[in-house]
């Protein structure tokens, strides 16, 4: 069994109001502290406003304004954004090609509970 984390941040990005609840909700029992924001764009400008930065972000793939892909991209190339871990959620089946472009861990909807915790327990930074 997964230990709660009392101190882990996780900025959810996703567009879905009924996931971003599920995911604050299901996290939030675990002991992490949650924000979310309803795609890439907001994500950055939200990220580029913090003093402290989360330690992982969850983002969604397809997301309207801006989805997982761009944000990874500016994410990558922003020197002070570039090494928040991300773990991806997508409901695409092509789970090793979205590992390979995105550098990052990917989580398939729907989401396995578990998965998700190890995923980010695994890839978060501590700050």
């Amino acid at each position: 069994m997964i230990e709660k984390n009392q101190t882990k941040h996780i900025l959810i990005v996703d567009d879905s109001p009924d996931q971003q609840f599920l995911l604050k909700t299901l996290l939030e029992a675990r002991g992490y502290t949650t924000e979310s924001t309803p795609n890439g764009k907001e994500a950055l400008r939200l990220l580029r406003t913090r003093k402290e930065m989360p330690q992982t972000i969850l983002l969604d793939m397809k997301m309207d304004v801006m989805g997982g892909f761009e944000f990874r991209e500016l994410q990558r190339a922003d020197p002070l954004l570039k090494n928040i871990p991300v773990v991806v959620v997508s409901g695409e089946d092509n789970v090793a090609s979205i590992r390979a472009k995105m550098n990052s861990d990917v989580i398939q909807k729907p989401i396995n509970i578990l998965a998700l915790l190890e995923a980010l327990d695994q890839n978060s930074c501590l700050h």
